[in-house]
């Protein structure tokens, strides 16, 4: 009777970076013989990649480092990510928690799993979970060279560094071999692409991107600091690009912003957006917020609700305030009581359901492409996130839909083939 395959489970937090690092690992492990299972099941090994964006995301870290050893107590746990970064004593202190690996030291946890529990000699080696996913990340840059006083993920994934074209394009197109519908180019700050390289910017490599053979090529997070009027014409002449950005806002408070160390105003953010849209009149847009910053008063908040109702953004990412070690605005006065926060995080989520019904009202009974999904849901290129029965057959495909209701945070629809 064949030996059991040693499996490896890795539970991911946070952003696509995330996400991608995960998958990156999930195929070397797989390559040398470990099989990869989801997060939730009963594994032989769990890596767990952290995020630190928040005190929320530090709490969720190590609750799910305590959930995984209820699912094998016997399970070899390797903890990760930003979070590892910048606590690792603290998480190798967690009962249970066999090694903390720094982000800076991921590409050698293959070595380090083959010296605590190698693979099953001659076992088949599961399909790492990337090559399961409906559209596939590529995450072309890490790092970022901004110091917002509020931000720790900085300080765990160090400066700027991108990856060459010549790097990238291989992968994107062994994407497209796949038949995969959907890229998304990820990174830290996306829009620095290419700073450390001096010479090809994002710009350029949206353009190499254009030989492409894929229905969709997606940008993620923007800084608005970093888009250019260049980066736009190339935004805006893409074929296959879709035309929905996310761009960090923070705040719509001047005086937030400057304390924040955002490098723009209110107004540079409001014309950004202005330019946008001139470009591509239907594209939309969502953004992070962050409440109750120190020294954020009521007409501060008032102000940012006002930007983000003016500039109809489909979309919020509402973060409360939490001082984050090791950062500037951790010891800023000024503190904003957390039932304040709270009040404020509902406010902006009431606003962004009016916003998005605003957006979404309209296109019923109209026809949208959008990108199957095995969940019965899907995205449309504007982002709008579809409900719908679809057949087991267009799951990974783009099809058409018509648009038959609107929900709190999406839209039915029935397929039309």
């Amino acid at each position: 009777m064949p030996e059991k395959p040693v499996t490896v489970a890795l539970p991911t937090l946070g952003c696509k970076a995330n996400r991608y690092d995960s998958d990156t690992l999930a195929r070397a492990l797989a390559a040398r013989g470990y099989v990869i299972v989801p997060a939730e099941a009963p594994a032989d090994i769990y890596i767990v990649n952290t995020c630190t964006v928040t005190g929320g995301a530090d709490r969720k870290s190590r609750k799910t480092l305590r959930h995984t050893l209820k699912l094998n107590a016997e399970a070899l746990l390797v903890v990760t990510g930003c979070y590892a970064s910048l606590e690792p004593a603290r998480l190798a202190a967690i009962d249970g928690v066999d090694a903390v690996v720094p982000l800076a030291e991921q590409a050698r946890i293959p070595e380090l799993l083959a010296t605590l529990r190698p693979p099953t000699p001659g076992a088949a080696p599961g399909l790492a979970a990337s090559a399961r996913r409906t559209r596939g990340t590529v995450k072309v840059q890490d790092g970022c060279n901004l110091r917002c006083t509020f931000c720790a993920v900085t300080l765990a994934r160090g400066p700027v560094r991108s990856r060459p074209p010549d790097e990238v394009l291989p992968e994107l197109h062994a994407l497209v071999a796949r038949g995969v519908q959907e890229i998304v180019l990820t990174g830290i700050r996306l829009d620095a692409y290419g700073l450390d390289l001096h010479g090809p910017r994002l710009a350029d490599l949206l353009e190499a991107t254009r030989a492409l053979d894929v229905p969709r090529l997606r940008v993620s997070s923007l800084e608005p600091l970093g888009i250019s009027a260049r980066l736009i014409a190339t935004l805006a002449d893409h074929p296959a690009l879709c035309r929905h950005f996310h761009i960090c806002l923070q705040s719509g408070d001047d005086g937030v912003l400057r304390a924040m160390r955002r490098g723009y105003t209110a107004d540079r953010y409001r014309r950004l957006i202005a330019r946008l849209r001139a470009a591509m009149p239907d594209a939309t847009f969502s953004t992070d917020i962050i409440v109750g910053f120190p020294g954020e008063d009521d007409a501060a908040f008032a102000r940012t609700a006002a930007l983000v109702e003016e500039l109809g953004f489909i979309k919020l990412h509402v973060f409360p305030f939490s001082p984050r070690p090791h950062t500037a605005a951790a010891t800023l006065p000024g503190a904003v009581a957390d039932a304040v926060k709270a009040a404020r995080v509902q406010a902006l989520h009431a606003l962004e359901r009016r916003l998005f019904a605003a957006y979404a009202t309209p296109l019923v009974g109209q026809t949208v492409s959008v990108l199957a999904e095995r969940n019965g849901e899907g995205l449309t290129p504007h982002y709008l996130r579809v409900a719908a029965p679809f057949a087991p057959a267009a799951v990974g495909h783009v099809v058409a839909v018509r648009v038959t209701a609107v929900a709190d945070d999406h839209v039915l629809a029935t397929p039309l083939t």
